[in-house]
Parts: C-alpha cells; sequence; structure tokens
C-alpha cells in the first residue's frame, strides 16, 4: 500500500511539473498585455512663429502618425497661422491664442469647429506625400475665420454663405500656401461647362482667384471681414468690383480653358 500511495505521489508530481512547464511555454508565447501605446503619445505642443498661438497636436489616436504630425506638420502649422492671420485681418478682430489638432480615425477628411481641428487618420494615412499638410492648413483657416463671433448679441446677423466659408479656405491654401501644386485648376470639359462661382471648394477658391487677380487683391480680406460680422451680402462684390456677382461669375468663365467636345483643347 505503501509503495502504492508512493507510485501515485511520483506520478502526480511528474504530471504537475509538466503542467508548470507547459504553462510556462504558453506564458512565453502569449505574454501578458502591456498599456495601451496609443495612452503613452502625449500631445506635442508648438507655439506659432510669433509667439502669439499656442497649437496642440494629439496623436493618441494615431500613434503612427506621430512622427510626421509633430516634425512635418507642426512646423507648417506654427509658419502659417501669424501669415493666415494677418491675411484675414479685420477691426477689433484679435484671433484665437490656441487651438487643438486631433487625429484619430473617423469619417471624411477633416473638420473644424471653434478652435477644434478633427482629422480622420485612415484618410491621412494616404496623403501624407500629397494633400495632407494643405488639407489641415485649409483646416487652420477656418480656425482663424471664426465667422460665428458676429451671432453674438447681433439680431441682424447674416450667415455668411457656405461657399465662402470653404473656397476662402481653399484659396488660400491652393493660391498662396501651394500654388505649385495647381489643385484648383478647371480644366476638364465637363468642369469647365458646371462651373459656378458658388460651387464651393477649389471651384470657388478659382472664381476668388479672378477675382483678386484682376479686380481687387484685397478682397479676400474685405469679404472675410463682412463674413466675420454677420455683414455679408452679395452686394459687396458690385460695392468693390463695380460689377454683380452674375457679372463676374460670366467674365471668370470666359477665362476658363475651352475644352468642349470636339474642339481642340
Amino acid at each position: 500500500m505503501k509503495f502504492y500511495r508512493a507510485l501515485v505521489f511520483a506520478g502526480f508530481t511528474v504530471l504537475l511539473a509538466g503542467i508548470t512547464c507547459w504553462a510556462q511555454v504558453a506564458s512565453d508565447k502569449n505574454p501578458p498585455a502591456t498599456s495601451n501605446p496609443a495612452a503613452e503619445v502625449k500631445p506635442f505642443v508648438i507655439k506659432s512663429t510669433d509667439g502669439k498661438c499656442e497649437i496642440t497636436i494629439d496623436t493618441s489616436g494615431a500613434p503612427d502618425l506621430t512622427d510626421w504630425a509633430d516634425h512635418k506638420l507642426a512646423p507648417v502649422l506654427a509658419e502659417w497661422y501669424p501669415k493666415l492671420t494677418e491675411m484675414l485681418a479685420s477691426p477689433g478682430y484679435t484671433p484665437p491664442d490656441h487651438f487643438s489638432v486631433t487625429i484619430r480615425n473617423g469619417n471624411g477628411v477633416a473638420a473644424t469647429g471653434g478652435t477644434r481641428v478633427f482629422a480622420n487618420a485612415a484618410w491621412f494615412r494616404h496623403e501624407l506625400k500629397r494633400e495632407a499638410i494643405g488639407a489641415l492648413v485649409h483646416e487652420e483657416v477656418h480656425v482663424v475665420q471664426q465667422y460665428g463671433r458676429g451671432r453674438r448679441n447681433n439680431p441682424n446677423y447674416h450667415r455668411p454663405p457656405g461657399w465662402l466659408v470653404e473656397g476662402i479656405p481653399d484659396y488660400l491654401r491652393w493660391y498662396l500656401y501651394e500654388p505649385q501644386s495647381h489643385g484648383a485648376d478647371i480644366t476638364s470639359p465637363r468642369a469647365v461647362e458646371r462651373a459656378k462661382y458658388n460651387g464651393m471648394y477649389r471651384i470657388s477658391a478659382n472664381f476668388l482667384n479672378f477675382v483678386v487677380t484682376h479686380y481687387d487683391k484685397g478682397i479676400i480680406q474685405k469679404i472675410n471681414a463682412a463674413c466675420r460680422e454677420g455683414k455679408y451680402t452679395d452686394d459687396l462684390w458690385k460695392q468693390y468690383t463695380g460689377k454683380t456677382l452674375d457679372e463676374l461669375n460670366t467674365e471668370w468663365k470666359a477665362t476658363l480653358p475651352d475644352k468642349k467636345v470636339g474642339k481642340a483643347a
């Protein structure tokens, strides 16, 4: 009986040792989870080149974009913020002294609310060498615009039209920040045929560039000031250029490339 018990005990010990050894191997193959890498990425803070604005860039939701954001994006935003505030200056207006850019997976490209910019990491990953930085310069313009401020205690506030809200940032982006890219050129036959001043984004940017070039180099600042104060009306174009919007639109379209079907480009 004692021999039998000793034999059972020895077998149990060997079995236990085997289980322990297997558990150790399993543990080596599947190490315990570490802390979330995203939580280890701290927001990057940089001052605009004039020292008047603090820019915070948060890539904790997209750690793989941290190096790009800190070393490629941040210097451009810091350099262009004072340029944009000067281009869009208006009497009595003080631009924000801080804003944030949060890069994380989401929808669309980017959006701005007040002083908070959100960028879709999924889109930016594919555009790092193309449109990524320019897209956020566009959003930085929205931070400077601050068109909602004119709504405060102003019963006569006129909401700026969407084509100017988006057209002005695209004008500053495509014609001043990265003119070499020709991103707002209108060249395809269908685009030329459908082009209208209120076509939004690049189309409106192209129209604005026409007016700046042919009529008034300071018109963007004037129109922006009116939008910011909620005083914009279409009559301002006649006041500043001597032409109505429709007249300007007709002149502008006549300057676009003639690429009608059946006609040589």
